[in-house]
């Protein structure tokens, strides 16, 4: 059952309590290295300044290395065997000999990387299963053949692309920050052996579920809040999509119209703009449309809401970044229409300041929240700081003066403060019933 009566959270007051225990402890913190500390240091030693261009790189060296060993296999030890076999054996692979020539250009690489190989297996006999082959024709090369086809692990591929960048670039202090990056692999290598990966996973998968059972509950408040006060010219959209009007003419948008209807909470939700929409949010938890007291004139934007099941500095912080330049954006644009259930309606310029509200399952306390800031600022300062990244694989720790903290938290406060001056900012926290 939804929540009947969140209460409200003032963002100062819980601001001013995070910021008093920043206060309150040392002038300066030291936190050990975690798993998802080791990429953003290996990026910084290595100069990479874009993410994506790191990753990028990471899985281009993986498919490579996992491409050469399996050819390695395949030349020294399957490719002899084969040869080696008697014809009515050799009949069961027709195709092998083509396939590995096929296998072996670049384009093959490209493509399908190691999966290429897989092709010497083609024909009814194997249906393109080379390890059933192998355990067929040349079974003694079983458990070489598990071994090329097995994945690289993730410190194997990091080892990789270190050596690539090493070939292939040049900067300031290469050798020093080359050692480190290796180092980096070694000392998180040791810490493989914890199961923090597994627990990250299940973390992973249980926020996800909790935000989802958030972002129904907040759409089912705002739907009996409307009920409860009989409003009929409210309509709750849950989960509501931004699309550009040059997409509506796509087949899986086109829909008959249809009338008015104030009972609507639809899944499919979509809000049509003409703005420029360049790397912003393409998704809203929940949206409130309203008539105003003339029935003739065109609906508008009333609130938005975004769910977070546990509300912290790091999700009051995304919502006024990635959020609230959404909406100034769309809310600009004077075509700007809505559809649901099949039902198209421009809206109209909004009349008063919209509610822009946080939903919320849990409140993250103030000794907890810092917590988060203190990871916010390592990682951040691990992937800007090369000194930092250094001394950090050095100790195997990161040490930051509360300075750092206290500026992160003066900068949310700051957005805040400048957002409450486009929109009423509501924070709602709510337990389930």
């Amino acid at each position: 059952m939804p929540p009947t009566s969140p209460s409200n959270v003032d963002l100062h007051e819980y601001l001013d309590a995070i910021e008093q225990k920043i206060k309150s402890g040392k002038p300066t913190f030291k936190v050990r290295l975690r798993n998802q500390n080791q990429k953003p240091i290996i990026r910084t030693l290595l100069g990479f300044q874009s993410k994506d261009e790191f990753d990028k790189l990471l899985r281009t060296q993986q498919k490579r290395a996992e491409y050469e060993k399996m050819k390695d296999f395949c030349l020294k030890s399957l490719q002899p065997s084969i040869l080696s076999l008697s014809d009515d054996d050799r009949i069961k692979a027709p195709q092998f000999e083509e396939a590995l020539e096929l296998a072996l250009g670049c384009k093959a690489l490209k493509a399908k990387g190691a999966q290429a190989f897989h092709r010497l297996a083609s024909g009814r006999v194997y249906k393109g299963k080379l390890i059933d082959l192998v355990i067929d024709l040349v079974p003694e090369l079983e458990q070489q053949c598990k071994d090329a086809m097995m994945p690289l692990q993730e410190h194997e591929v990091l080892i990789q692309l270190i050596h690539h960048v090493g070939e292939e670039r040049d900067f300031d202090g290469k050798d020093e920050r080359m050692n480190a990056a290796m180092k980096c692999v070694a000392l998180f290598q040791n810490k493989d052996s914890d199961g923090s990966d597994g627990a990250a996973a299940a973390n992973h998968f249980i926020s996800k579920a909790n935000g989802l059972e958030c972002e129904q509950i907040c759409a089912d408040w705002l739907t009996n809040q409307t009920n409860f006060m009989q409003q009929s010219k409210r309509v709750v959209l849950s989960n509501v999509m931004i699309n550009n009007n040059t997409t509506k003419s796509r087949q899986k948008y086109l829909n008959s119209n249809k009338n008015w209807n104030t009972n609507i909470n639809n899944s499919r939700s979509i809000m049509w703009t003409s703005s420029q929409r360049d790397r912003v949010c393409s998704e809203f938890d929940a949206v409130v449309i309203r008539h105003g007291e003339d029935i003739s004139l065109q609906p508008f934007i009333s609130e938005i809401w975004e769910a977070k099941y546990c509300m912290s500095p790091s999700s009051i912080h995304d919502a006024l970044t990635k959020k609230v330049p959404a909406i100034k954006t769309i809310l600009q644009d004077l075509e700007l229409s809505v559809s649901y259930d099949g039902f198209q309606q421009k809206l109209g310029k909004q009349p008063t300041c919209i509610v822009l509200g946080l939903f919320g399952m849990e409140l993250l306390p103030p000794e907890n929240a810092l917590g988060q800031l203190r990871s916010t600022a390592i990682s951040y300062s691990l992937t800007t700081d090369l000194d930092v990244a250094l001394k950090a694989v050095d100790n195997g720790f990161v040490e930051l003066g509360i300075d750092t903290v206290l500026h992160d938290l003066k900068n949310l406060r700051q957005k805040y403060v400048e957002s409450s001056q486009y929109f009423d900012i509501v924070v709602k926290i709510a337990s389930a019933q």
